[in-house]
């Protein structure tokens, strides 16, 4: 099994190794690093010495693919597509039996999660991780999702991204709250405290409808098959 060159590469310079360095440190040939460096090619003897040189285990060494195999058949799609049109449907029943729909309509209150969502991710992760949690919302229209590196590296944003966008949420209410509080219209009329507070709840209701109805099942789905690997 070839080792990653560019692994090999990015550890001897973050030693601030030449290969002459890493030659002696791993008790390698110079030629054998050279040819590790080029094209990978190793035994596993060459790949112990190198991982021990390094402080790594062999598995750091290898290669891991950024993509993620599943199955993009149109029938499994669209299975996907029509549930993911029920849960907005029952979301909607729900708004609709709660009053005017013009009552859970708060733009800011949504642009204001996923700002903060995504800023989170990107402190956490870098830009490259919140550009894979984007792409990665993609793998909600799909199926057998087989396990991989790559497919674990979402998983865990997207479940980090719960967190923070229940985080944002309580940020918003209680800077809401706080604000409600601080207002004298609000406190000398009942129905304007009321309606405030109302309005206020609206960023929870986002976040659950995000988080519950988008992250949560998309995560499940991108680590199922580990659960099943494990288990089997």
């Amino acid at each position: 099994m070839q080792v990653s060159p560019e692994k090999v590469k990015h550890f001897r310079k973050e030693n601030g190794w030449s290969q002459e360095v890493l030659a002696k440190a791993s008790g390698l040939s110079l030629r054998t690093i050279q040819r590790v460096e080029k094209d990978g090619n190793s035994s596993s003897e060459t790949q112990l010495a190198l991982a021990a040189a390094f402080n790594k285990s062999t598995k750091e060494l290898f290669f891991v693919s950024n993509k993620i195999e599943t199955n993009w058949k149109w029938r499994n799609i669209m299975q996907s597509f029509l549930a993911l049109i029920v849960v907005v449907a029952a979301v909607l029943m729900l708004l609709v039996l709660g009053g005017d729909l013009g009552m859970f309509a708060d733009v800011y209150g949504i642009l204001f999660l996923l700002l903060f969502m995504y800023s989170c991710t990107v402190v956490a992760y870098g830009f490259y991780g919140l550009r894979q949690s984007i792409i990665g919302l993609r793998y909600l229209f799909s199926s057998d999702i087989k396990h991989s590196p790559a497919s674990e590296f979402i998983s865990v944003i997207i479940q980090k991204q719960v967190s923070f966008i229940y985080g944002g949420a309580l940020i918003a209410t209680l800077v809401g709250s706080i604000a409600i509080l601080s207002s004298s219209d609000a406190l000398a009329s009942h129905v304007v405290f009321l309606n405030a507070f109302a309005v206020n709840l609206l960023v929870l209701l986002y976040a659950s409808i995000i988080a519950e109805g988008i992250l949560r099942p998309l995560s499940a789905k991108l680590t199922l098959q580990q659960h099943i690997t494990h288990n089997s």
